[in-house]
């Protein structure tokens, strides 16, 4: 199998196991978002467009004399994004809202200056964009915008001409009065017989002539340019009234809101699943155990409640009946423990749970249909008991004062008669000495050694058994199916008693997983998996 076709199936499973996570986020989003949505203020838009003209003929612009101020605000031909600031300015607005009959102060202009917004489409086009409580408002908003920066503009230009005319008039009236005091002082020159001063005189009367002259002419291109200010300045697309408030919107935010909701689902589904110390799918009881999944339950993961919920007798017997199937199979149990022959086999759970002895009682059951002489060996001496039938005989805890030489025998004599032919069962026993309860399961190793040849031996045990641990019932067999709750912890409760039952001999062959998703059911490890790194184990 590909590793990509993994990582999506994982998260597909992901996915699934976390359906209502994911939909209570989307219904969150969705819920969230039209209550935003709802709670703001109704708000319209209205947008017009300003064409603008030369204020002032460039050559008229540059007669100004040194050191005049040449920018203006509105009356010069400022840079385009410098006029989008000024008509999007306080300053302006403030002439705005006075027109428009609204207050004056700061705190309003500032308020208009919020919901203004001015674009230099190109070099002498501006779209002005406006919000108002209503459409009609926004609409005489965007358009008193317009009108008002162009009457300011035409307005500072007309006086910044106004200006210009009187300074060249001005200018023309002083060098005409200094060309005729030119005269008189040019006769004296010729009375005295200077002629090189009275030349000298004539050529600056001249020159002063010149110059009355020319801002003569001067003063009157500007009167006239007054005439033609603004005429390539207009409002050529005034704001319409809109039909649809630009806000709230209340379909776009929701769906926003149902967007963000479920991308927030799919972030918890497998923030959830990735950093989970829990057992959750197959795949992950796999890894833990360094074993497939041969069988498993179909349940759900209770969040609050990690036992394992009691599973009916006939889904006990199916799960064990499958597991047994799948041990037949010689590509998953190479030695072929409980396929023919003598063979000695554990069901531990990972944890205290009801379901692992009645999947042991459901293994031996099918070891004895297929005709082979069967012993189950219930060494949970702390468990429920499953056959009521012998949960008042005596068992493997009445054997601790027996001695050692006649213990074999009277081993024989405590087996019963199970719920199928050529079964029988070595009972928990009814001692409840501490020291019998510590050193029971230690017996089981001679217990099954002792048998006749031709047995086949499946023990049920916990995951810890005694002082000795799982040592006692591990060295009694040939191999071990581990039982795994779906919300286990994975190194705690299934890692370290894989590793321990390697250790002491009895590798996992297959896990048996209790309440699987459904999700899960067909994208569970394969049941000829092998771990890459299994060790060959020797036969007993």
């Amino acid at each position: 199998m590909e590793p990509g076709t993994v990582v999506w199936r994982d998260t597909a499973q992901a996915l699934l196991r976390h359906k209502w996570l994911i939909l209570g986020c989307v219904l969150l989003g969705i819920a969230g978002a039209a209550v935003f949505s709802l709670v703001q203020t109704q708000r319209w838009t209205a947008s017009s467009q300003v064409v603008i003209g030369p204020a002032v003929p460039p050559a008229l612009v540059g007669k100004l004399p040194t050191g005049a101020d040449k920018t203006g605000p509105l009356g010069m031909d400022l840079p385009a994004e410098t006029q989008a600031r000024v008509m999007s300015s306080p300053a302006l607005l403030r002439s705005v809202a006075k027109s428009l009959g609204m207050p004056t102060s700061d705190e309003s202009a500032q308020s208009l200056a919020s919901v203004t917004r001015v674009k230099a489409v190109t070099d002498n086009a501006y779209l002005i964009t406006i919000d108002g409580p209503t459409a009609d408002e926004a609409v005489r908003r965007a358009n008193a915008i317009g009108r008002i920066y162009l009457a300011q503009r035409n307005n500072e230009a007309k006086a910044l001409l106004t200006t210009l005319a009187g300074q060249a008039q001005d200018r023309s009236r002083t060098a005409a009065a200094q060309s005729r005091t030119l005269v008189s002082q040019i006769s004296e020159a010729i009375a005295r017989g200077d002629t090189q001063t009275a030349a000298a005189l004539r050529d600056q009367r001249v020159g002063l002539a010149t110059e009355a002259r020319q801002a003569a002419d001067e003063a009157s291109a500007m009167r006239k340019a007054l005439s033609g200010i603004g005429t390539g300045s207009e409002l050529v697309s005034p704001a319409t009234k809109e039909t649809a408030t630009s806000s709230p919107l209340v379909l776009r935010d929701i769906t926003v809101g149902g967007i963000l909701g479920l991308v927030l689902g799919f972030g918890l589904a497998l923030l959830s699943t990735h950093l989970s110390p829990f057992v959750l799918t197959r795949d992950q009881a796999a890894r833990a155990a360094g074993a497939p999944v041969i069988t498993a339950s179909i349940g759900r993961r209770r969040f609050w409640r990690r036992a394992a919920p009691h599973l009916p007798p006939s889904e006990l017997t199916a799960l064990g009946a499958e597991a047994s199937g799948a041990l037949a199979r010689r590509e998953l149990n190479p030695r072929g423990i409980g396929a023919s022959g003598a063979g000695a086999l554990l069901v531990v759970s990972a944890s205290p749970t009801p379901n692992s002895a009645g999947i042991a009682l459901a293994m031996a059951e099918a070891s004895a249909r297929d005709g082979r002489e069967t012993l189950l060996v219930l060494a949970d001496l702390g468990g429920t008991p499953v056959l009521s039938h012998v949960t008042d005989h005596e068992g493997l805890t009445d054997l601790v004062a027996e001695p050692a030489p006649t213990r074999a025998v009277r081993a024989r004599k405590l087996f019963r008669p199970g719920t199928v032919a050529d079964l029988y069962v070595l009972p928990p026993g009814l001692s409840d000495d501490e020291s019998a309860l510590a050193i029971g399961p230690s017996l089981v190793p001679g217990i099954v050694a002792d048998l006749p040849p031709g047995y086949s031996v499946v023990i049920h045990g916990p995951a810890s058994v005694g002082r000795h641990g799982i040592t006692p019932l591990a060295a009694a067999v040939d191999a071990s199916i581990l039982v795994v709750q779906v919300g286990h912890d994975k190194d705690t409760d299934v890692s370290r008693l894989t590793a321990a039952l390697a250790f002491a001999g009895a590798p996992v062959l297959g896990v048996v997983l209790i309440g699987a998703s459904q999700h899960d059911e067909t994208l569970g490890i394969p049941v000829n998996f092998k771990p890459a790194d299994a060790p060959t184990l020797p036969m007993r």
